[in-house]
């Protein structure tokens, strides 16, 4: 494992910056997050730059969710969105967040794992009938302290890999 992270470190270093938005983009928070972290950059570029890309999303999950059109593309992203909503509307975890309300959205936005996230807290306050003016904010906080979260396990795993190095 040390020496995987000496590889990434030795070769992406240089040019992560470039590396980062894709990673954001193909793997979500979570791998952008770990792998930046494990490279050794910081908080102070890490979480306002994933803060400020989940908030870039936002509007464009409204757009999705608000958007009904005949073209092929539109059309396809309006059928995934409504399939989603379906399968997430049948998850015990959704009634859960749906039923807890406003602290469901940050809840279920700042989780790290597949079917959380943006997407479905855009989802949720849609379908909890949130204005934009209050599930903004939600879905920030929640963004917030899901990258608080992921920092917190990327540096715990850091001190352990420094743990079972130095043994």
């Amino acid at each position: 494992m040390v020496e995987i992270i000496t590889f990434l470190k030795s070769n992406l270093a240089d040019h992560f910056v470039i590396l980062f938005i894709p990673l954001y983009i193909l793997g979500g928070r979570p791998v952008a997050i770990l792998s930046a972290q494990f490279l050794g950059y910081k908080v102070s570029f890490l979480l306002p730059t994933v803060v400020l890309l989940d908030t870039l999303q936002i509007p464009m999950f409204y757009y999705l969710y608000e958007s009904v059109s005949k073209r092929a593309f539109f059309k396809r992203l309006s059928d995934r969105s409504q399939k989603k909503e379906k399968n997430l509307r049948k998850t015990k975890l959704f009634h859960w967040m749906q039923v807890i309300g406003m602290p469901g959205v940050v809840a279920i936005t700042m989780v790290p794992m597949k079917g959380c996230g943006m997407w479905s807290g855009v989802l949720l306050s849609k379908l909890l009938g949130l204005s934009k003016q209050t599930s903004y904010p939600l879905l920030i906080i929640g963004s917030i302290l899901g990258c608080a979260f992921l920092l917190g396990i990327g540096e715990a795993v850091l001190r352990l890999i420094t743990i079972v190095a130095n043994t």
